[in-house]
Order: structure tokens, then sequence, then C-alpha cells
């Protein structure tokens, strides 16, 4: 998942379309002219009004990636239920079971916010990889080594500042952590090791295959080694 995930891409446009077809429904369902704004805004409940706004910050929140995300979606959750609730019981347009249906729907709509990938993005912006610098789709063989470790990898992609390498062993993954410093080794015609961070790790459930993504330490061999095998590796 090289690029910002898909679902942080459309959500927004999800929540903003839902919004929208509050005053849309009420075009439709008593064949008012589209002209005629006033007496739809006049139609739409203050319960209306109020979830709109939510989904409409909801929309704006998941654009801006704001932790604020999780503080919302239960009042959301609330205030759509509240909605459905009124117009099932007490309307004539819609019955119980569409009105039940479309608040599950809606509810299963929210349940990627709590994908590990996806909430862990959202909480820390230093996990947002499309935000980090252009990375190039690189396949070399590496060695990852630690005091108690010495694991062979690759690279899927690399960058100037640090690269994403391919673990697929969980038991492995499970022996590293966030912001774990590791020694990485570049093997190839001239071998050297970089010192590298840990910043990410994927257990290859989302998009993103099974890994590391790294960051490395901007020492000298870094300046000396790494960015000339980079420019060789991307060319």
């Amino acid at each position: 998942m090289r690029n910002k995930p898909l679902y942080l891409k459309i959500f927004p446009l999800l929540a903003f379309l839902i919004a929208l077809s509050f005053p849309v429904q009420i075009y439709y369902l008593y064949g008012i002219s589209v002209t005629n704004i006033t007496k739809v805004v006049s139609m739409l409940t203050p319960l209306n009004l109020v979830t709109m706004g939510a989904l409409m910050t909801l929309s704006v929140l998941t654009l801006t990636l704001s932790k604020n995300i999780y503080k919302i979606i239960p009042a959301l959750l609330i205030l759509i239920f509240a909605n459905n609730a009124i117009v099932g019981l007490y309307g004539t347009d819609y019955t119980l079971i569409q009105v039940g249906l479309s608040f599950a729907l809606f509810g299963i709509s929210l349940k990627p916010f709590y994908n590990k990938d996806i909430k862990s993005v959202i909480m820390n912006p230093k996990l947002r990889w499309w935000e980090s610098a252009k990375r190039y789709e690189v396949i070399k063989p590496l060695q990852l080594n630690t005091e108690m470790l010495q694991i062979n990898s690759v690279t899927t992609n690399v960058s100037k500042t640090g690269m994403f390498a391919e673990v697929n062993e969980q038991a492995v993954l499970n022996q590293f952590e966030l912001d774990q410093i590791i020694d990485v080794k570049i093997i190839g015609k001239n071998n050297f090791t970089l010192k590298a961070k840990i910043i990410r790790k994927t257990d290859g459930n989302g998009d993103q295959p099974s890994g590391f993504g790294l960051e490395f330490i901007k020492d000298q061999t870094h300046k000396k080694n790494y960015i000339p095998w980079f420019k060789d590796a991307v060319l």
C-alpha cells in the first residue's frame, strides 16, 4: 500500500453524499422543485440538520486524518440510529426494515476505521508512508541484524531516506518493535551496513506486504554508501 489507503480517499466523499441525501430525499419524495431550496430546508428537522453536520464533520476529519474521528463516530452512530428510528416508527415514507438496514450498512462502512493499518496511520502521523520521500519499486537482497537475530529479507521499495523490507514470518515480525534500531546490510557487489529505525510494521493483512518500514539514520555510511547505491538502483 504505497499510496494513501483507498478507504481514506473514498469515505470522505461517501459521508458527504450521505449528508446530501437528506435534502435530496425530500426533493424526490415530495416532488418539490429544485429551485425551491427554502421549502426543502424548512422540511429538514433539527435532528436531520445535526446529523448532516456530524456527517460533514466526519468527512473533513477523515480528509485531515484527525484523531477526533474516533470521538465523533460514536456520537454519529447515536444520531443516525435516533434519526432512522423516528423515521421508521413515525414516518410513512420508509419501513422499519428499510431504516434498520440503512443503519446497519452505515455501521459496516465505518468498520475499516478500526482496521489495524488504517487506525495506526490516523493515530500516528509518522506512519503515513505516502507522505514520505518518493519511493521506487526496487527488489534487492538484505540482511536485518540485531544482537539476537539475523534474518534475510528483500526490499520491495526504496527511497532516499528509507525502504520497506519484506518479512513473511509472523513469528519473526513479533520479535521486532516499533522505533527499534537495527542494522540493515545491503547485499551486492560492495556490501555495506546502515543503521535504521523501524517506523512501521505490517502483517500482510492489508494491501501492504508483510514486513517493516525502515527509516535510515543519516550518518556517513548513509551519505557515502547508500545514496550512490540508491541512485544506481533506481536508474
